[in-house]
């Protein structure tokens, strides 16, 4: 069994292939902008790991891939980055780059293809927790959760009408907000934590990242390893009952938690946050994962104070991104 991996240099994707060589699984992964082979990728490629260079946005390139490989699944999370300041083309660019891929998993043979879908879906509720069926708005503040929407509703429209009569499953597994090794934006809390301990600096609490965290703020955060293994999970399994699946803990961590975590992991960190919530704050704001654990056997198996402790002392490690 071969399994192609779009995105699988990034951030996500790099875990996901590990996980797949470590259940000694062939595994393609495909990149096109970047070409740095994360360190613990490294024992693999040659083994059962594969690096192809591939461009999503050219028609046939996946088909070419997946048929080169003798591919019979695909797991997509390669970005579908912004590419226009025209709104009219940014939509035209990233839904060409989904029947590309579609088109050619269908054409290849592809027997099953899981997608990257995440909890954007639901930024617009005013209270979890969020199950696979909670009804979602049709607005989308954010350019991610409105395109995430929009693929959601229109992969469920191609699976219905066309990899059906191919004998192609087609799974959307929504995925909660992920922190670990070779995260780079820093956009989210844990990881600007977890290198300011492991660097000996004070966080970057500036305003580009929304200013000082309020101590109550929650977050529904999964380590990356436990997200890989329930991707995993998913692609493997023998059959599925849904199209849709969630991926996550099932309850948030606040900002006060996380920084208990790192101070517990490194002795004399500290940093100041604000007291209370924030007008951002949502009760219970998470994923619910009943669906996976229940008819998969999947679970968590990181706690966020074990998971903070594994990722500082990566990064401590030095090892490259």
């Amino acid at each position: 069994m071969t399994t192609i991996v779009t995105g699988g240099l990034g951030f996500i994707g790099s875990h996901t292939v590990r996980a797949f060589a470590e259940a000694r699984e062939q595994v393609v992964a495909t990149s096109y902008e970047s070409t740095r082979v994360p360190t613990f990728l490294e024992p693999y490629v040659g083994r059962n790991v594969t690096i192809e260079r591939c461009d999503l946005d050219e028609p046939g390139a996946i088909e070419a891939v997946a048929r080169k490989h003798g591919a019979d699944g695909i797991v997509h999370l390669a970005l579908h980055r912004r590419a226009s300041t025209d709104p009219g083309e940014d939509v035209r660019i990233n839904m060409d780059k989904l029947s590309h891929l579609f088109d050619g998993a269908r054409a290849a043979g592809v027997k099953r293809f899981c997608w990257g879908s995440n909890g954007a879906m639901f930024a617009e509720l005013p209270e979890g927790p969020f199950h696979e069926e909670t009804p979602v708005l049709l607005t989308g503040r954010v350019q991610p959760g409105a395109f995430k929407k929009a693929w959601e509703v229109l992969v469920h429209n191609y699976a219905n009408n066309y990899a059906a009569t191919a004998d192609m499953e087609v799974v959307s597994m929504r995925i909660s907000g992920v922190f670990g090794p070779t995260y780079r934006s820093m956009l989210n809390l844990p990881s600007r934590l977890c290198h300011a301990a492991s660097r000996g600096h004070e966080p970057d609490f500036s305003e580009r990242f929304g200013g000082v965290p309020f101590a109550g703020d929650n977050f529904d955060i999964t380590y990356a390893l436990d997200v890989a293994g329930a991707i995993r999970t998913l692609q493997l399994a023998p059959s599925l009952a849904h199209t849709v699946y969630n991926i996550g803990r099932a309850e948030t961590v606040t900002a006060a938690d996380l920084l208990d975590a790192v101070r517990a992991a490194r002795p004399g960190f500290d940093a100041d946050l604000q007291e209370g919530r924030s007008a951002r704050y949502r009760p219970n704001a998470c994923l619910d994962n009943e669906r996976i654990t229940n008819e998969t056997g999947w679970r968590p198996a990181w706690t966020i104070p074990a998971a903070i402790a594994d990722y500082i002392a990566w990064l401590d490690s030095g090892q490259e991104f």
